[in-house]
């Protein structure tokens, strides 16, 4: 078992720094630099644990801007929470936002060529495997 562990660590590591070396190249995370240019306040070249709790709390605020947002725009009954309709409009309002950013010519429909560059690009979804987007475990891609 132990070693199973550890040839897929061996495996996984490669694949995450990859895959993180991407999304940094592509503009999908902030620069590590950035952050620590942001909150250093001391000028040490790392975060404390003082820094790092006002970068958290930085972070929890724009979480809660974001999320006020999204009430103010799709909180129909004005109850200060989302319910299932409220957020299946949210999503196909997001949806339908994606679409029509892939849909480069505008007529409705996408092409491979299209889909491949919308997904490819930031008007394409981004999958980070938090939630539930993975595969469930033991799902086969086969039909």
């Amino acid at each position: 078992m132990l070693t199973k562990l550890r040839l897929a660590l061996l495996i996984a590591a490669p694949l995450v720094a990859g895959a993180t070396s991407y999304a940094v190249a592509e503009g999908g995370a902030p620069d590590h630099q950035d952050l620590i240019q942001k909150f250093d306040k001391n000028g040490d070249g790392k975060l404390d644990d003082a820094e790092r709790a006002q970068r958290k709390a930085a972070f929890e605020a724009r979480r809660a801007e974001r999320q006020q947002a999204a009430l103010a725009r799709y909180d129909l009954n004005h109850d200060g929470k989302l319910d299932d309709a409220e957020r299946a409009a949210m999503r196909d309002a997001k949806l339908a936002a994606r679409f029509q950013a892939m849909d480069q010519d505008g007529d409705g429909k996408l092409t491979l060529a299209e889909f491949k560059a919308g997904a490819a690009g930031k008007a394409g979804f981004h999958r980070h495997g938090r939630h539930g987007h993975g595969r469930a475990r033991g799902a086969s891609m086969k039909p």
